[in-house]
């Protein structure tokens, strides 16, 4: 139990970084940005593939939470 709940907090960890990493990318020069951008998506990346594993031990997640597009 304590190694998903562990899985669960990197997965969160994940997803609140790379929102992060898109408010930051909106106000930076375009090749900051776009290094920004990539990064964000390498941690939403990282965070289906955790959600995936958890999914496949049970666990029951609510269901993504859609991306506002990109300005």
């Amino acid at each position: 139990m304590t190694e998903l709940s562990g899985e669960l907090r990197r997965m969160a960890l994940h997803l609140e970084t790379a929102a992060v990493l898109e408010l930051k990318a909106a106000r930076a020069e375009p090749r900051q940005g776009a290094v920004l951008r990539r990064r964000a998506e390498q941690r939403r990346q990282e965070a289906a593939r955790l959600r995936e594993r958890l999914a496949a031990c049970g666990v029951v997640l609510p269901p993504r939470a859609s991306r506002a597009p990109a300005p």
